[in-house]
């Protein structure tokens, strides 16, 4: 996994990169969800085989939203030259572990960061 020193060596950039995870996460799973209801409604239009393939798509979908978040994320970073290393950090995370393990490994140490950030603003 990306180890203290690494993240420290490339916080804002790993800040970034997880927010626009979030971001892109959000964006997926509005969109799951209005699947969901086209589903629904075409159900009710009386298209019940439709309205199951709809829905087992959207399921479908929704279970590829994280990998899919980050991969866009990585594609918005991609351009970026002062993401490179970070970059690296995250695929050699994801080589050796699935994307929500290192999500959620990247949201701890950006919250302990910030946590650390806020208890020194507060002692000043």
């Amino acid at each position: 996994m990306i180890s203290k020193e690494e993240f420290t060596a490339h916080r804002e950039q790993f800040e970034a990169f997880v927010a626009t995870v979030h971001r892109f996460a959000a964006l997926l799973f509005g969109i799951t969800f209005v699947g969901y209801g086209a589903a629904v409604w075409v159900w009710f239009e009386g298209a019940t085989w439709t309205a199951l393939i709809i829905a087992t798509l959207s399921y479908l979908f929704f279970r590829q939203f994280r990998r899919l978040s980050v991969n866009l994320a990585r594609v918005k970073f991609t351009p970026r030259p002062e993401a490179r290393e970070m970059l690296l950090l995250v695929d050699k995370a994801l080589d050796d572990h699935k994307p929500h393990q290192v999500l959620a490994h990247l949201e701890g140490q950006v919250g302990a960061a910030r946590k650390q950030g806020e208890d020194a603003s507060s002692t000043d």
